[in-house]
Parts: structure tokens; C-alpha cells; sequence
């Protein structure tokens, strides 16, 4: 049976949340993530506001009916910060739309550096999170100081103790943080929640490359080693193409064509993964 190939909205963040389903449903994907819960991203130094394309409570019904209409499933639903200062229960419609589109688990990502502190709050949002019959990934990458690698992330899974947390796998953002494929075959499959497809220029690490998270490349177009990452992943681990790429509004290239593209790139490298558990 053939694996699974997901979109994550970031990808076309244009679109509003229905414009977003049908046009993954045309360029061929099987399932999604969408924003549920956007806060803004805290980035020292930087100016300005990120919108995100969320769906909020009274459109759950609109959005509900045209996922099923394409036979589209939620993989993720977006996204929940553990910062020193949250309030979990502002969090609580989020997970309520997510559970109510089917997602099977929520992205957080830990800000939260005093890590005692830390534990416990993503230990409490687990258990909020499993009140909706919902999954916890983290997701981490060296611009968020509280969680800034895959050893950070298997760190916290331990010491959180919860059997609905594990973390997501993204290629750019293991390679940035010093991460390799090794990394990820050497953890046992229950760490792993969610893998991502993106591509970029060079294996280095860097705690700066904020630019490069929103203009990454296509399959192909870099030269990180995406058969050997995407193949440590457990066959069971849902996969999704995420690939916000800022040029694209200067060439003119459509939202549509540029998700067939990522389709067109993607897919084969899907079909060709051995996975070895």
C-alpha cells in the first residue's frame, strides 16, 4: 500500500484554511496540517507580526465538510508555544478544533529555557491535549531556545513520562541543530510523532537561519540526505511536504503549481523509502 503524502499550510500560507484544502486535494496530497492556534512567534531582534492562516471554532462545520468532500485527513494541528509565561487553558479551543477535524496530534514548541519549569507545563498540556483524544510533537530547532535539538527533544519525552508526547522530524531544522539520519535510526520509534519534507543548502548547523526556514528548497534543489533522514523514520510515521518558499511570490509561480511541484518532487522520494522498523 502506498505511504500516505501530507501538506502542511505553512507551505502556502496565503490561502485561507478552505482555499488551502482544495487546492492539496487538486495537486494530489492524502491528508494536512492546519493552524488551529497561531500565536506569534517570539524572535529576539526582530520586528513585526506572522499571520497565520487559523481555523477558529465557527468554522470547524465549513472546514469538517470540505475535508471530507476531498477524502482529506489532519494529520496536525498548529501550533501550541510552551513559553515561561502561557496559560494552557487559552490553548483549550485550539486542541477542541483540532480534535473536532480529526488531527491526530498538536505541534508545540518549547521557548521555555528554566527547564524544571518546562517539564511540567508540557507535562500539563499533554494531559489537556489527551482530554481531546490527542497527541503532543514537539518540535525542535535551534531558534527555540527551550528545545534546540533532537536530544533535547528525546530529553523531554523522557522526563514528561507521558505516552501521548513524542517529537517531529524536520529536515532542515535536524540538520541546522547538528542532527544526522543516525540521530533519528538511534531512537526507538515511539520518540517519533510526525516527519517533514524540505530540502537546503549546505549540513551545517547554525542558531540563526530564520530566513531560511521561510524560503526553503524542493526536494532536490539542496542537497541534505532526505532518503537517508526520511528512511530512519518508523514506516508508521506520517510524512508531510513543508515547504514555505518566499521567492515563489517574485517568479509568479501559483500556489496550485507550486504544490504540484512539491507533489511531483515528493512523491517519488516517498515511494523509494526503506524504513527498517
Amino acid at each position: 500500500m502506498q505511504r500516505l503524502l501530507g501538506l502542511h499550510h505553512l507551505t502556502l500560507k496565503e490561502l485561507d484554511p478552505l482555499a488551502f484544502i482544495d487546492v492539496a486535494a487538486e495537486a494530489g496530497y492524502d491528508q494536512l496540517s492546519l493552524f488551529t492556534n497561531a500565536p506569534h512567534v517570539p524572535q529576539a531582534g526582530r520586528e513585526g507580526k506572522f499571520v497565520y492562516p487559523t481555523v477558529t471554532p465557527r468554522m470547524v462545520p465549513e472546514v469538517k465538510a470540505r475535508l471530507d468532500a476531498h477524502g482529506l485527513k489532519v494529520v496536525s494541528a498548529e501550533f501550541f508555544l510552551m513559553t515561561p509565561e502561557v496559560d494552557l487553558a487559552a490553548y483549550d479551543p485550539g486542541l477542541a478544533t483540532g480534535s473536532a477535524l480529526g488531527a491526530a496530534h498538536v505541534m508545540t514548541h518549547i521557548f521555555d529555557t528554566e527547564q524544571a519549569r518546562a517539564v511540567a507545563t508540557l507535562g500539563a498540556f499533554c494531559d489537556l491535549a489527551a482530554s481531546h483524544g490527542l497527541k503532543v510533537a514537539i518540535e525542535f530547532c535551534s531558534l527555540t531556545p527551550g528545545c534546540r535539538s533532537i536530544r533535547q527533544a528525546a530529553w523531554f519525552v523522557d522526563q514528561v513520562g507521558m505516552p501521548n508526547l513524542g517529537f517531529s522530524v524536520c529536515p532542515m531544522h535536524l540538520t541546522r541543530s547538528g542532527g544526522t539520519a543516525q540521530d533519528v535510526a538511534g531512537l526507538d520509534a515511539h520518540y517519533i510523532l510526525n516527519g517533514q519534507i524540505n530540502d537546503g543548502r549546505g549540513l551545517h548547523a547554525s542558531s540563526d537561519y530564520f530566513a531560511e526556514v521561510h524560503d526553503r528548497e524542493l526536494p532536490g534543489d539542496g542537497d541534505f540526505p532526505l532518503h537517508e533522514i526520511l528512511s530512519a523514520l518508523p514506516a508508521a510515521t506520517p510524512i508531510e511536504v513543508k515547504i514555505p518558499y518566499e521567492r515563489r511570490k517574485e517568479t509568479g509561480v501559483s500556489a496550485l503549481a507550486f504544490a504540484r511541484e512539491a507533489f511531483a518532487r515528493s512523491r517519488p522520494l516517498v515511494d523509494a523509502l526503506q524504513p527498517r522498523r
